[in-house]
């Protein structure tokens, strides 16, 4: 059976009933829904001063849409909050911004981020005039001293350096993974904490904790075949790196870092089972690393104290291996029981 057809007469119009000036004015109205509309009431300058300000009042998702659609596609809103969060944008005292350098519809506008201690980031944000609006495209750092390299501080293959699949970590972004629940994030801290007190109890043999590691620590993205090339070959000998230039997790750093609380013999076992104190909410950073960082709600010993309430604080970093979270960071004050959480 034939598709129906449907025929549509079209009435030819005279030029004198649909004028020259009539013509134009569709033409116009044609551009402009194909280019967008300028909003000249705002300059870039408006807009970077908009974006920092929904850093300072932590409206992520506001400064995720000022930015440009190609800018998005690359790059989730958690990307780029937790990015906002790693560099400090947020935490920003005051910005100082120069003046815009516009090249059609395109400018540049250059702000200098100061922090309560003082400290500076210079930044070079790029915006592209789209949807009537100045959005965000990129934002660039100062040259390297030395080097000259110039960073786009929201890149996401850059984050990735220490990690061997680094090619395939460009197309899934670091950090595109969900947070664990509260009781998991308790059960990894109380399992990396009873393996760190294991070890201070064997007076120092961290080959378990070693163990639960992850490969990111302890290789920084190097072959650990290339690491344990045991023959004459000079080229693969250059790459040994017998001096750990690389900051490689290794057994006896883990020693050296703990040895105070080896020799005051702390005791951390009371946590078992114990309720956990979030001193922040957990989060994934732009790494991919998951920071949780706080205590447990319990007293624990210290040998050379005794008599003192104290209770252990911790930070600890993990990241996604083998479909599990790996420890890839770990601190651990043991501090007064009434002394107040570290900031």
């Amino acid at each position: 059976m034939e598709p129906v057809r449907k025929t549509v007469t079209l009435r030819a119009v005279t030029r004198a009933n649909f004028p020259q000036r009539s013509l134009c004015a569709v033409a116009l109205i044609f551009g402009a829904l194909l280019c967008g509309c300028e909003d000249r009431s705002k300059t870039a300058r408006d807009a970077a001063e908009d974006l920092a300000r929904h850093f300072a009042e932590q409206r992520f998702a506001e400064a995720y849409q000022q930015a440009a659609s190609a800018f998005r596609f690359t790059r989730s809103g958690s990307y780029f909050e937790a990015r906002v969060r790693d560099l400090g944008l947020c935490d920003a005292r005051e910005v100082k911004w120069g003046e815009p350098e516009r090249h059609g519809r395109l400018a540049t506008i250059r702000g200098v981020f100061i922090f309560k201690d003082g400290s500076m980031l210079p930044l070079n944000f790029d915006f592209s005039m789209e949807d009537g609006g100045w959005r965000l495209i990129e934002a660039r750092s100062d040259p390297a001293p030395g080097t000259g390299k110039v960073e786009d501080v929201f890149a996401v293959a850059s984050r990735t350096k220490d990690t061997i699949g680094a090619r395939a970590m460009e197309i899934l972004e670091p950090n595109a993974v969900e947070i664990p629940a509260e009781p998991q994030l308790r059960q990894l801290a109380e399992d990396t904490l009873l393996l760190f007190n294991e070890a201070i109890q064997n007076g120092g043999d961290f080959s378990a904790l070693y163990a639960a590691a992850s490969d990111r620590w302890k290789f920084r993205g190097r072959d650990p075949r290339e690491l344990a090339y045991g023959g004459s070959d000079p080229s693969r000998l250059a790459k040994l790196d017998p001096y750990n230039n690389e900051n490689r997790l290794t057994a006896a750093a883990l020693r050296n870092a703990f040895a105070a609380a080896i020799e005051a013999k702390v005791d951390l076992s009371p946590i078992k089972g114990k309720k956990i104190i979030l001193s922040e909410p957990a989060r994934v950073n732009s790494d991919g690393v998951l920071n949780v960082n706080g205590t447990f709600d319990s007293p624990v010993y210290q040998a050379n104290m005794p008599g003192q309430n104290r209770k252990v604080e911790f930070g600890l970093e993990y990241v996604r291996e083998a479909a599990q979270w790996k420890l890839f960071g770990l601190t651990v004050r043991i501090i007064a029981a009434d002394k107040a959480p570290a900031k």
